[in-house]
C-alpha cells in the first residue's frame, strides 16, 4: 500500500510541471512573409508585440497580415505561432505612408517564387498575378513530362538489363547471341522550382522609414499598424575566405577581413576557398531574417552567398611570386594508428571533395612572412598576410626557462664565497 502511495505522489510531481510548462495562447495579428535578404528569400514572421518590420531594398518582398494564436516559450525566449490551429489571413487595402504622406496603396495579389537553380542556390525571384499562374502551370507540365520520360527510360533500361541476362545465359550454353545496344541515359531532373501561387501584399520600396496599415471599406483594421524600415543594400559585397587545414578539412577556419592573418607551419600545404559575401552590421541583417534574435550594434556579420568565381590567386614569399589555380581535390583518410587525411588532385571521373587553392609554404627558415591576394580590385579584394610559425628550439627554450634559476644559483654561490672570504 505504501509503495502505491509513493507511485501516486511521483506521478503527481511529474504531471504538475508538465501542465505548468503548457504555454498560454492568445489571439493576435502577426505579419508573415517571404522577404528578400540580398541574395535569397527567407520565410519569417513578426510577432504582434514587435512594431517594426525590417526589409531590404533591391527586390520586392511578399507579406501577409495573419490572425492566429501566438504564445511565448520561455525555454527558447521566443514567441511562436500556431498556424496549424488558426490562420486567418486579413484582406483589405494596404496603405503605406512616409512622413504622413501616402506613397503607395497595395492590394493583395497572388505570387509565386521561382528558384531557377533550386531552393538552396539563391537567385530566386517573385512573380505576381498572371505571370505567377503561368509560371506555375508551365512548371507542373514540365514535372509531369519529366515523370513520363523517366518512367519510359526506366522501362527501357530494365528491358536492356533483362536482355543482357538472357544473352549471357545463351552464350554460356554456346549459342550465338546478338549484341545488345544500351539505352540512352536516364533523364536528369531539373533543379528549377516554382511554388504554388498564394495571396500576399507586394512591398517594393526604396530605402527609408515608412508606416503601413490595412484598411477595409475605408476603415483601419485593428492591430495591423506597423512601422516599416527598408535597408539600402549598396556597398555590401565583399570577398571572404575559409582556410582548410589538411588534418581537419571538415572544419574550415573563416577568414572574413583583410586584417586577419593566416598562421601556418613551414613546409606545409593549406587550402583556401573563396566566397562572395555581404557584410552587414548585425543590427541591420538580423532583424530582417530573424526579428526575435538579439543583434549587437556595431558587430559585423558576414553572410556567405555562393562560391567565388575567382579562378586564381597570387602568393608571395619573399621575392618568390606564384599564381595558384583553383583545383579539384580529393580527400583520403590515411592508414595507421594516428589516422589523419591526405589531400590530392582528383583522378579521371572522381567526384571532388573540395574545390580550393592549394598553397604550399616554404621550408623551415626561408621566410617568416608571406601574402596571398585574389587579384580582384576594389572592396572585393582578398588580401591576407601569411605568418610562417617556425619550429620551437627546445634547447633555447629550456635555457630561457632555467635562466632565473641559474641567476639565483650564481647569486647564492657568489654570496657564500664572499662569506668564506670574510671568515
Amino acid at each position: 500500500m505504501r509503495n502505491i502511495s509513493y507511485l501516486c505522489v511521483l506521478a503527481l510531481l511529474v504531471a504538475v510541471p508538465s501542465r505548468a510548462m503548457e504555454p498560454e495562447r492568445r489571439d493576435a495579428v502577426v505579419v508573415a512573409g517571404r522577404v528578400w535578404d540580398g541574395f535569397a528569400f527567407k520565410d519569417m514572421f513578426l510577432p504582434s508585440q514587435m512594431s517594426t518590420l525590417h526589409l531590404m531594398g533591391g527586390s520586392d518582398s511578399a507579406i501577409t497580415f495573419v490572425e492566429t494564436r501566438e504564445y511565448y516559450w520561455p525555454l527558447s525566449r521566443q514567441v511562436y505561432v500556431d498556424f496549424d490551429g488558426k490562420r486567418d489571413e486579413l484582406g483589405g487595402e494596404l496603405r503605406i505612408t512616409r512622413n504622413g504622406r501616402l506613397v503607395a496603396t497595395v492590394l493583395p495579389a497572388s505570387y509565386a517564387t521561382v528558384f531557377p537553380k533550386g531552393a538552396v542556390n539563391g537567385d530566386a525571384r517573385l512573380l505576381w498575378g498572371d505571370d505567377a499562374a503561368a509560371a506555375f502551370d508551365t512548371y507542373e507540365e514540365e514535372e509531369r513530362s519529366f515523370a513520363r520520360r523517366y518512367e519510359e527510360a526506366s522501362k527501357r533500361r530494365s528491358d536492356y538489363e533483362r536482355k543482357l541476362v538472357q544473352t549471357g545465359a545463351a552464350r554460356m550454353q554456346g549459342q550465338k547471341a546478338p549484341v545488345i545496344q544500351p539505352p540512352e541515359p536516364l533523364p536528369e531532373p531539373n533543379l528549377r522550382l516554382v511554388t504554388k501561387p498564394v495571396p500576399a501584399y507586394r512591398i517594393a520600396l526604396g530605402p527609408g522609414e515608412y508606416d503601413m496599415m490595412l484598411y477595409e471599406a475605408g476603415k483601419p483594421v485593428v492591430d495591423t499598424a506597423r512601422h516599416l524600415q527598408v535597408l539600402d543594400l549598396s556597398q555590401r559585397a565583399t570577398l571572404v575566405g575559409e582556410v582548410v587545414p589538411e588534418e581537419r578539412w571538415t572544419r574550415p577556419i573563416p577568414s572574413n577581413t583583410n586584417s586577419q592573418r593566416i598562421f601556418v607551419r613551414p613546409g606545409s600545404t593549406f587550402y583556401l576557398t573563396l566566397f562572395d559575401a555581404d557584410r552587414f552590421d548585425e543590427s541591420e541583417y538580423i532583424p530582417v531574417v530573424s526579428p526575435q534574435s538579439d543583434a549587437v550594434v556595431g558587430r559585423q556579420t558576414f553572410v556567405r552567398r555562393k562560391p567565388s568565381e575567382v579562378t586564381a590567386v597570387e602568393t608571395r614569399f619573399g621575392p618568390d611570386e606564384r599564381e595558384v589555380a583553383l583545383s579539384r581535390l580529393k580527400v583520403e583518410q590515411t592508414s595507421g594508428a594516428g589516422f589523419g587525411y591526405r589531400v590530392r588532385a582528383v583522378r579521371n571521373a572522381e567526384k571532388e571533395d573540395i574545390t580550393a587553392f592549394a598553397i604550399t609554404v616554404p621550408p623551415v627558415g626561408q621566410h617568416a612572412r608571406g601574402r596571398v591576394t585574389s587579384g580582384v580590385d576594389g572592396d572585393r579584394t582578398f588580401n591576407r598576410e601569411i605568418v610562417v610559425v617556425q619550429p620551437r628550439r627546445d634547447g633555447l627554450a629550456l635555457g630561457l626557462a632555467l635562466l632565473p634559476f641559474l641567476g639565483w644559483l650564481g647569486f647564492r654561490i657568489t654570496r657564500r664565497q664572499g662569506s668564506r672570504s670574510v671568515d
